[in-house]
């Protein structure tokens, strides 16, 4: 008996070691998959053109640190990287706010409307850009935003809210209601009950929303291009596609702009990356 016992024992634990294995093999290749195109991306921004053509992927032979300093003149880098600045700082700032006070609202209980307006805010992550753009377009230009930086940092911010309130609703739903009642109990008004005792529960679902919508804003193409009819309102991405030729594009030039492009998103995921962590897991939990 003891033997068989012992057999069933090891084989649990070999069964483990594999599915332990099997595991790590899995996230090596996955972390590989995201961190080898950064990688390349990186090393592609010192590059000539002869050598995209020669040594599409190796090391440059020369390594171009003019590629950056062109790019940031050329490009106009300087201001674009300036507009997607300002544009989804302030458009993230804008969403998170109203989507939070919104999501406040809805989460609370016993009032019959909440779950239909819950469902029209969500209702707006199927609603494509492109088919708002001609509405959206008249729109600024009735309010005589054409030109401005809050042509764009309008429509980001309303296009933020579906996303912000679908994550936030559920952690302020599941909050113990008795918190806010003791603190009334104690005299606090509503605001201060807000503030200072709900916002710091769903601080990682704030992080999450923070992060999922400044990445498609600080990323996103399609709306700076219809709608920065100027120059001077342009973001990266619109500017990165100025090097884009017919018969040629400088290929060290665009992956320079990339590498610049990206390199704020990767310092906020690295210094939220706790929070946006903790709120997906804790997200995935009260689902």
């Amino acid at each position: 008996m003891s033997t068989a016992t012992d057999h069933q024992h090891r084989g649990g634990f070999i069964n483990r070691q594999a599915v332990g294995l099997t595991r790590h093999i899995v996230l090596i290749v996955i972390c590989l998959l995201v961190i080898c195109p950064i990688v390349y991306m990186f090393i592609a921004s010192f590059k000539t053109i002869q050598d995209f053509f020669e040594h599409p992927y190796g090391l440059p032979t020369v390594w171009e640190w003019q590629n950056y300093i062109r790019a940031w003149e050329e490009a106009n880098v300087a201001v674009t990287f300036t507009n997607s600045v300002i544009v989804t700082g302030l458009s993230v700032l804008f969403s998170t706010v109203l989507a939070t006070l919104a999501s406040y609202g809805l989460s609370q209980p016993g009032k019959p409307l909440n779950a239909t307006l819950f469902m029209v805010f969500v209702g707006g992550l199927l609603v494509p850009v492109q088919l708002i753009v001609l509405p959206l377009f008249i729109l600024m230009r009735q309010l005589n935003l054409f030109g401005t930086l809050f042509s764009i940092i309008m429509p980001y911010s309303a296009l933020g809210l579906p996303l912000a309130v679908l994550v936030l609703v559920p952690f302020f739903s599941a909050l113990p209601s008795e918190l806010g009642d003791a603190a009334r109990i104690d005299g606090a008004n509503e605001w201060q009950v807000f503030w200072h005792i709900m916002i710091p529960l769903v601080r990682p679902a704030l992080a999450t929303v923070v992060i999922l919508n400044g990445v498609w804003m600080w990323n996103d193409f399609f709306i700076p291009l219809v709608i920065a009819t100027k120059p001077a309102i342009h973001t990266l991405p619109v500017g990165i596609v100025s090097f884009f030729g017919v018969y040629s594009t400088e290929w060290g030039l665009v992956f320079a702009s990339v590498s610049i492009s990206s390199l704020p998103l990767i310092v906020a995921y690295v210094l939220l990356t706790r929070q946006f962590v903790a709120g997906l897991s804790a997200g995935a939990l009260k689902g």
